[in-house]
């Protein structure tokens, strides 16, 4: 229970770090400067270059999302048509009607706008109003300046192919799966990033300790050599053994050179993880860090692996992808269907006009008709049509049981015969929905045996500190008894170095230890997919860092 305890507390301090604001690329570069483990995850956060990468996906997938949707924005049309046409008749009506010569002459002024666009589900619309102006001669138009208006609304549906399936429909639901993988794939990218920097804050951490380990040794070979020095003076000892000690003093040197370029090394690695460097910083940059340490952690293979499956990027993203893909068969499947659309319309219609031959005007004789049998004429006067005069009283009616109202309902049908194409690509698709759901269940394998190989690396972590702590525990005692032993003569600078040797070796092996097992903690909580959480990173904030421009 107390180890539980202890593992709660270490991962609450760890998060709260990791929340804490990270300190300005100014203050580390060019600086000499002690970096906590959550500053550095922190600055990588900020900084990281290949994250900054990552980030423009799932923004472009967001994008790509509202591009789809983009289909079914209405569309405004407006249309403008101007006509003038003259035409050659050979008529006596025209003569009638006043008209003179042997043509007539007609302009036409057309003005239309209206809206129209698709809806989900395959539906498609229109709603237009148009105004046509007609100025004619010809004596078969009664008007002058014949004013023709008409506000159409048309439906269509589709009953089989394309109903739910239409492609529009498609790209939306395609396009919102592939957001979901494309933030799963940064959620892994994020997650393999924040990994890789505490694996090499952990290195660094490690070779300043060997480093520091290594000064130690060279100081303590030094002041070896010194006593080693006092004694050939008094006649205690040969030159052979102040020889010895002169060894041994240089090859300690020569691993404190060593080491001091493995941690310069590992402290590029950790800055290039962490913040965007120019190439003077990496010299003039001195990165301290914490000394790893031993932190109680609870291993569970079960419970690790319970958490893997519901958390592990790669796997959403392989499931998300088997989605995708049956969204695509069912598509085919749908489009080898006959083609049925019902087209459903109504329309307003209008007139408005002058007419040309005032109402009430003598326009000759005609039989009665009620007496048959007698030609009994009686005068004919023009009728008045009763339509107003003036450009917009053509749509005075539309919205009253007295206009001129019009409605119809259609349907078509189109049978593919063959079909051979439609059904290739059902089948296609058929096979790549296997494919996907075969890579699925090789992610989850792979995700098992990646949880599996974690637990079993931090165990073996956890054996290792305690078999190096105890080794190093054991050489410091040796040591300790052999420089006594030199003390009272009984022994040699040469096997002292040795013991000396035996020790930098097993602190060497506790801190490569402590590094090993820091680090698998990290890949453990990386494969199971609480890492990020672990560290108190929010996916959604990182997700829009930098990109709010857009």
């Amino acid at each position: 229970m107390m180890r539980t305890l202890l593992t709660l507390l270490c991962l609450l301090a760890l998060s709260i770090g990791a929340r804490a604001q990270a300190p300005a690329a100014g203050e580390v570069l060019g600086q000499d400067r002690l970096i906590t483990l959550p500053e550095a995850v922190a600055l990588s956060l900020e900084y990281n270059l290949g994250l900054q990468v990552e980030r423009l996906d799932p923004a472009l997938a967001r994008e790509r999302v509202r591009e789809t949707w983009g289909a079914f924005d209405p569309n405004i049309v407006a249309l403008y048509d101007r006509q003038h046409v003259e035409t050659p008749v050979a008529s006596s009506v025209q003569s009638f009607f006043g008209t003179q010569g042997n043509q007539t002459t007609d302009d036409y002024y057309v003005y239309n706008a209206g809206l129209r666009g698709i809806l989900p589900w395959g539906f498609s619309y229109s709603s237009g109003y148009t105004m046509q102006l007609l100025s004619s001669d010809s004596g078969f138009y009664a008007l002058d300046k014949q004013y023709t208006a008409v506000w159409r609304s048309e439906l269509a549906m589709p009953l089989l192919r394309n109903l739910y399936w239409s492609t529009p429909d498609l790209l939306v639901r395609r396009s919102r799966v592939t957001q979901d993988i494309t933030d799963e794939n940064f959620r892994a990218r994020l997650t393999d990033s924040v990994a890789l920097v505490e694996a090499a804050y952990w290195a660094l951490a490690a070779t300043r300790a060997l480093e520091a380990a290594a000064e130690k040794s060279v100081e303590t070979a030094n002041d070896l050599l010194e006593q080693t020095k006092v004694q050939y003076q008094v006649g205690v000892v040969s030159k052979v053994r102040v020889t010895e000690a002169e060894a041994g003093l240089a090859q300690r040197e020569f691993d404190r050179i060593v080491r001091a370029n493995e941690a310069q090394s590992a402290q590029d690695r950790l800055l290039t993880a962490i913040l965007a460097p120019q190439i003077g910083d990496y010299t003039s940059t001195r990165i301290r860090t914490e000394e790893p340490t031993f932190v109680p952690y609870e291993v569970n293979a079960e419970v690790a692996l319970e958490r893997a499956r519901a958390l592990r990027p790669e796997l959403i993203a392989a499931q998300k992808a088997v989605e995708n893909a049956g969204l695509d068969e069912r598509y085919a499947w749908n489009q080898k269907l006959p083609e049925l659309n019902v087209v459903g319309s109504y329309t307003n219609n209008g007139l408005s006009g002058s007419q040309k031959i005032a109402p009430g005007t003598p326009l000759g004789f005609r039989d009665d008709p009620t007496t048959p049998g007698v030609f009994d004429p009686i005068p004919v006067t023009q009728d008045d049509f009763g339509f107003p005069s003036g450009r917009w009283g053509a749509d005075n009616d539309f919205f009253d049981a007295s206009g001129a109202h019009s409605w119809g309902v259609g349907a078509n049908l189109v049978v593919p015969i063959g079909n051979d194409t439609l059904d290739a690509r059902h089948v296609q698709s058929k096979i790549l929905l296997r494919r996907a759901k075969t890579n699925l269940r090789i992610q989850e394998q792979n995700v098992t045996v990646d949880v599996r190989n974690s637990v079993r690396d931090l165990k073996s972590a956890i054996d290792g500190v305690k078999a190096s702590q105890r080794a190093r525990i054991a050489s410091e005692e040796t040591l300790r008894a052999e420089q006594e032993r030199l003390r009272l003569g009984d022994s040699t600078p040469h096997t002292v170095l040795d013991y000396e040797e035996d020790l930098r070796l097993a602190e060497s092996n506790e801190i490569r230890a402590l590094q090993v097992y820091r680090t698998a903690i990290a890949a453990l909580e990386r494969a199971q997919g609480t890492l990020l959480e672990k560290l108190g990173i929010d996916v959604v904030d990182e997700r829009s860092r930098g990109v709010e421009e857009f």
